[in-house]
């Protein structure tokens, strides 16, 4: 699902495609003698951009001791350690920050091994959204009085409660957390961000995983619930009916890897590493 395309001479264009939306990186670089102080460190450097991104900043500019022959760093390797950075105090980073982000662009300046970089950030979800997601959130745990429910209870509640709020967005045009909870409509990537912060929120441990679903792009949760980790769709348990009619189906509620047919995961979530470090219940979830 994840495609990417390099150009030589380490100056590129890095595009791939997730859900219809242009998640890139561009990459300029010169050479000037309009060079600011240096970053000391390069942890620095990951966290102030995390932060920018979290804040929701458009422009970030930042100082940095290396060489222009390191610019794969500055672009896939800078953003994909921010991504996985996962603060337990937050919902909006780790997987809900990677795709509520539309696209990064770097520019890089520098002479000799002192460089500037000034990322350039467009989101699917600005601030203010991000913000209004989190206010809502609350207000429902805090009526539904999640706090007094189990685990399982938890989870069924935001399954259901995603799938009868929202329908699906078929103009595909609308792809985060705030379309699907508050516009109450989005693609599976809408469905699968907001399922996530919610699974989150509510202190249960939560993933976004990519893939295929019947041969189309795709994406779906797992989530864990006593010790093992479980697949949910909230997408394909609230299916387009020709009358309009909404449905709330469990077909991909609280399942095992076998019994999650048509959905067939990206290749950095089908490894020995990543399901040693999320276990797949092999059954699935009994609860009727």
């Amino acid at each position: 699902m994840k495609k990417i395309t390099r150009l030589m001479l380490g100056i590129g264009i890095l595009f791939a495609i997730m859900f219809g939306v242009n998640f890139r990186y561009h990459i300029s670089s010169n050479v000037t003698d309009n060079v600011l102080s240096e970053k000391e460190s390069n942890g620095d450097f990951i966290l102030e951009v995390r932060e920018a991104m979290l804040q929701g900043d458009e422009k970030k500019v930042l100082q940095y001791t290396g060489n222009v022959e390191d610019m794969e760093w500055f672009t896939e390797e800078v953003i994909d350690q921010v991504y996985a950075i996962d603060d337990k105090s937050t919902s909006g980073d780790h997987d809900y920050l990677k795709y509520k982000v539309n696209s990064i662009y770097a520019h890089i300046v520098g002479l000799g091994n002192k460089l500037t970089v000034t990322y350039e950030f467009k989101y699917n979800e600005v601030y203010e959204e991000t913000l209004l997601v989190d206010e809502t959130i609350k207000q429902l745990f805090e009526e539904w009085k999640l706090a007094e429910l189990s685990d399982f209870e938890k989870i069924k509640k935001i399954h259901d409660f995603i799938v009868e709020n929202a329908s699906y967005d078929t103009s595909v045009t609308d792809y985060s957390a705030y379309d699907n909870l508050i516009g109450k409509s989005s693609t599976c990537q809408g469905y699968m961000s907001i399922a996530y912060k919610m699974f989150t929120e509510a202190g249960i441990p939560a993933r976004i995983i990519t893939g295929i679903g019947n041969n189309d792009s795709h994406g779906w949760n797992i989530v864990q619930l006593n010790g093992l980790w479980y697949n949910i769709d909230c997408t394909w348990d609230d299916p387009l009916t020709k009358s309009g009619k909404s449905l709330l189906l469990y077909e991909y509620f609280l399942k095992s890897d076998k019994d999650f047919s048509g959905h067939v995961r990206d290749d950095e979530f089908n490894t020995e590493d990543f399901y040693a470090e999320y276990p797949m219940a092999e059954e699935s979830y009994k609860w009727k």
